[in-house]
């Protein structure tokens, strides 16, 4: 087989004496080609001495050294072995980024004030894309003077907390502790101790400071204070993506999926639907209407233009850690040469908004495949996440705030729908379905909850039924074509390490990691929560919950009910070309004990041909 075969333990037999058992034993070994490696008696006592602790390898040219350590630990002595192995090294990984090495804020704000007079050129012109055009040259070729792209291998992240000074003591300490390791002397031993403890005490004490600082610095955004705890506590570590086959081939395999999967989904999604004349299906033109009317023209929504102190600020809300787009760009710089690229910036995103057009050049997505679960070599287990550039993202911005706005003031949103509102998050359900639970049990009732689970959801959104529900929403022609244009046109390209494949175009869904996907979500599932008639639908942007309270005494009818308010919400997700998973579709019975154990045996319910139990360890 030619792979090292290493045998060890307790055998009960001892190799000393030229017993049948050990005659056996050795017998048997040699006819594995097996080599014992134990020489000397392994387990010694008052009036023996045996030799039963054994090493068997494959290999004895690769064995530098055996034997036994005497102890008095146990009457067993510990018997050991060392090999020369070759470790299996990974292959190195390289990454495409910026090199900031030479990078001076302040030198790259002046270089880009030089091209004043270009940029002042954008306010002249009237197609968004020329002037996008122009301030990208001016900006990118800036930058490549200071910071320019570069391919880079991979190191481990240094620890931010270590100064030279620490690096000296930590120096210090370890020769001392190998000048106490030769002469085993008192004194060398105390001055190892003195060092030891003091760089242990300089490490902790800066650790603490910088975990300070940094806690303080990100306090007001939880996702980047998040980063920072993970960053300074004991995880497991995500071990490095090793691919069997040549990285283009696998950034091309996995582009072909990724770009393709929202189609695959609708078109599946399209056939769920079982039999219309049982629960016929809704007309697509009242779909997402949350009154009986339509807005009349003065009152739709339109965009209005952004002025220098908004964008201002939304850049500077914007946190700095983020990983930049296709363009490498990162939000750091932005901020840097804000006071330059203010005015052209405003102007290019309010040219975009009054001409109900989105700048080609920001529909261009670059996708980091993230392992779910499985082999990382298919496509299938990995989850594809967007980088966009950041400049994009502000003008998706711009567009949430007066959308979002309008939404909310006018009602627009679903009342059971908790993402993209004020003072609301996936918290919000979790309080509002706990404590319709808990207000069931004071009333002796029994609530089934079912957590509906979509399948690419955000990929397979139809970008005709999305305008529509836009449109019914209060959004202004001229909004609804610049909505059209923000997605359509797009594509996409998967990267590798440092390996990016072919750009393909992306016809379905709203991108992954886009700041408008969560609230174009949630309008295209607007009127999911109505399309129930026995239960409570509540949902956070794709997270849906069913929740249906009922008496033991009226347990016969709950099964009907609940499989009719599924089918419904099977039927209106089919409509919309939404794929729900009942694979993965959990249904749950909470109550009080009393309540539970006055349960029939079998409280199974049927979902799009398949049997769903309930869970037996509820979590909510």
């Amino acid at each position: 087989m030619g792979k090292l075969i290493i045998l060890l333990g307790d055998l009960n037999c001892d190799m000393l004496k030229p017993t049948p058992g050990s005659a056996s034993l050795i017998k048997t070994t040699k006819e594995l080609n097996l080599n014992q490696l134990i020489k000397s008696p392994t387990r010694i006592t008052e009036s023996s001495q045996t030799l039963v602790d054994v090493i068997f390898v494959s290999s004895p040219r690769l064995v530098v050294n055996s034997g036994v350590i005497e102890t008095c630990i146990s009457d067993h002595f510990p018997v050991y072995v060392s090999l020369k192995l070759k470790t299996d090294k990974s292959p190195p990984n390289y990454i495409t980024t910026r090199s900031y090495n030479k990078y001076d804020p302040d030198l790259f704000a002046i270089d880009l004030a030089s091209n004043r007079d270009r940029l002042v050129s954008i306010f002249r012109m009237d197609n968004v894309d020329e002037k996008l055009t122009i301030f990208n040259e001016i900006f990118l070729n800036t930058l490549d003077k200071h910071a320019p792209v570069k391919t880079i291998k991979v190191r481990g992240k240094s620890c931010p907390f270590i100064t030279t000074e620490i690096k000296a003591s930590m120096i210090k300490r370890d020769q001392l502790h190998s000048l106490f390791r030769k002469t085993r002397d008192h004194y060398d031993w105390l001055n190892f101790r003195e060092a030891r403890n003091f760089t242990k005490t300089a490490l902790v004490n800066a650790q603490k400071e910088y975990v300070l600082k940094e806690v303080q610095q990100h306090r007001n955004n939880t996702g980047s204070l998040w980063k920072v705890i993970k960053e300074n506590i004991a995880y497991r570590e995500r071990e490095s993506v090793v691919y069997s086959k040549e990285p283009k081939l696998v950034a091309e395999e996995f582009n072909h999926f990724f770009s393709t999967i929202g189609v695959n989904a609708a078109k599946k999604a399209s056939t769920l639907i079982q039999d219309p004349s049982v629960y016929p299906a809704r007309n697509l033109s009242d779909v997402n209407r949350t009154d009986n009317s339509y807005p009349e023209e003065n009152d739709r929504f339109s965009f209005t233009p952004v002025s220098c102190s908004e964008i201002r600020n939304i850049i500077l809300a914007m946190p700095s850690n983020k990983s930049p787009g296709k363009d490498k760009v990162s939000m750091r710089v932005i901020k840097h040469s804000l006071p330059v690229i203010l005015g052209p910036l405003t102007d290019i995103i309010n040219c975009s908004l009054s001409s109900s057009s989105f700048p080609i050049a920001w529909k261009e997505a670059e996708v980091i495949p993230l392992l779910k679960d499985g082999n990382h070599e298919e496509a299938s287990n990995n989850r594809p996440l967007s980088l966009l550039t950041f400049l994009s993202k502000i003008c998706e911005k711009v567009a949430l705030n007066q959308f979002g706005s309008y939404l909310m003031k006018n009602k627009k949103l679903s009342t059971h729908q908790s993402g993209n509102k004020k003072h609301h998050s996936c918290e919000t359900l979790n309080l509002l379905t706990g404590d319709t639970i808990l207000k069931a049990m004071d009333g002796k009732l029994v609530t089934a909850l079912i957590l509906i689970d979509l399948s690419k959801a955000f990929d397979s959104v139809n970008h005709t039924f999305l305008l529509t529900k836009l449109s019914n929403v209060g959004a202004s022609p001229s909004v609804v074509k610049w909505f059209e244009s923000y997605l359509t046109g797009r594509t996409q390209s998967v990267r590798i390490g440092s390996t990016v494949s072919t750009p393909l175009p992306v016809s379905y869904g709203v991108p992954q990691g886009a700041i408008l996907s969560p609230l174009l979500f949630s309008i295209y599932t607007n009127d999911l929560p109505s399309s129930v008639h026995h239960s409570k639908l509540e949902s956070y942007v794709d997270d849906s919950k069913i929740l249906l309270s009922f008496t033991v005494a009226n347990v016969d009818c709950l099964k009907q009910q609940l499989e009719e308010d599924l089918y419904l919400i099977a039927n209106s997700c089919s409509e919309n070309e939404l794929l729900i998973n009942p694979g993965k579709t959990k249904y749950m019975l909470i109550g009080t004990r009393q309540n539970l154990q006055q349960l029939p045996v079998d409280m199974t319910i049927n979902f799009l041909n398949e049997t769903i139990t309930p869970s037996p360890l509820p979590k909510i």
